[in-house]
C-alpha cells in the first residue's frame, strides 16, 4: 500500500511539473507575441488590450506544438483581432517551422478542427445528407482561384453524392466589391427554386463571360448579368434586404471561428485541407 501511494505521489508530482512547464511556455509565447505587436503599434499607433492562446496543435513532429495567439488591439479608433502563431518543443521557440520534404510551412496549417456547428443543414448544397464524410468550403464568387477550382470540386460531389456532403459558406472579399451582390443573388435564386445555383455561378465565370474586372463596383450592372444568366428578376431592393446582410455576416463569423483568412479554404472531415483534394479519395 505504501509503495502504491509513493508511486501515485510521484506521478502527481510529475504531472504538476509538466503542467507548470507548459504554463510557463505558454506565458513566454504570449509575452513574445505581445512584444512583436507592440513593436508594430509603436510605429503605426494603437493600443494592445489583451492576448490569449486560442489554438494549441500537436504537430506530431519531435514534440513540436503550434500555438495561435489572439491579440485584441485598437488602431485608429477601431477594434481589431489579430492572430499570431509561434512554435515550441518545450526547449526552443520558433516563429515558424518548414517541412524539409514537402516545403510546407506549418504556420499555414494552423487551423482548428471544425465543430458540429459548421455542419448546418442550411449550408448543405450537395451530396448525401447521411454521408459520413464532410467537405466545408469558404469561397468568394469573384475570387480567381475559386472560379478555377470550385466548379471542379462542386461537380465532383454533385455527380458522386453518395459518400461526401458539401457545406458552403459565402465569403465575399472586400477586394471584390460586387461579390456580395452575386452571393446575395445566389441566396435569393436558391430560395426561388434554382438548383445548384452556387455551382452555376462559378461555372459561368461572370468576369470572363460579361467582361468586367474582379474589382467591379457597379452592383446593378453585375445584378443585371446575374438576372440575364439565370432568367431571374431580382432587384437591388431585394439585394439590400438586411436579412441577406445577416446571412453573410453569419458566414463571415463562422469563417473567423475557422481561422479562415483567404479563399477558397476547404476542410475535409473537419480538418484543414491545404490541397483541397482529400475528398476525392472518398467519392
Amino acid at each position: 500500500m505504501k509503495l502504491s501511494m509513493l508511486k501515485l505521489l510521484s506521478i502527481i508530482a510529475l504531472l504538476s511539473s509538466s503542467l507548470l512547464a507548459n504554463e510557463q511556455i505558454e506565458q513566454t509565447l504570449i509575452k513574445i507575441a505581445k512584444q512583436k505587436i507592440n513593436q508594430q503599434l509603436s510605429r503605426v499607433g494603437g493600443e494592445l488590450h489583451d492576448a490569449s492562446i486560442v489554438l494549441k496543435k500537436d504537430l506530431q513532429k519531435d514534440g513540436w506544438v503550434g500555438y495561435t495567439i489572439e491579440l485584441n488591439i485598437t488602431h485608429k479608433g477601431q477594434k481589431h483581432s489579430i492572430k499570431d502563431t509561434l512554435f515550441s518543443n518545450g526547449e526552443l521557440i520558433s516563429m515558424d517551422l518548414i517541412d524539409t520534404k514537402t516545403k510546407v510551412a506549418y504556420k499555414n496549417l494552423m487551423y482548428p478542427t471544425l465543430g458540429k456547428e459548421f455542419f448546418d443543414e442550411k449550408h448543405l448544397i450537395a451530396g448525401n445528407p447521411d454521408a459520413k464524410n464532410t467537405l466545408v468550403v469558404f469561397s468568394d464568387p469573384l475570387c480567381p482561384i475559386c472560379i478555377d477550382e470550385m466548379p471542379y470540386i462542386m461537380k465532383k460531389i454533385i455527380d458522386n453524392p453518395k459518400n461526401v456532403k458539401l457545406y458552403y459558406y459565402h465569403l465575399p472579399l472586400t477586394m471584390h466589391p460586387t461579390a456580395t451582390t452575386l452571393a446575395k443573388a445566389s441566396i435569393l435564386a436558391k430560395e426561388q427554386g434554382i438548383k445548384n445555383v452556387d455551382f452555376q455561378v462559378y461555372k459561368t465565370n461572370f468576369p470572363a463571360k460579361y467582361n468586367f474586372s474582379y474589382g467591379e463596383k457597379d452592383h446593378q450592372k453585375v445584378l443585371n448579368f446575374f438576372n440575364q444568366e439565370f432568367g431571374t428578376n431580382i432587384t437591388m431592393k431585394q439585394i439590400n434586404d438586411p436579412r441577406l446582410d445577416e446571412i453573410l455576416k453569419y458566414d463571415e463569423m463562422m469563417s473567423e471561428k475557422a481561422f479562415v483568412n483567404g479563399t477558397p479554404t476547404v476542410f475535409f472531415n473537419g480538418e484543414y485541407d491545404m490541397r483541397r483534394s482529400k475528398f476525392e479519395k472518398h467519392l
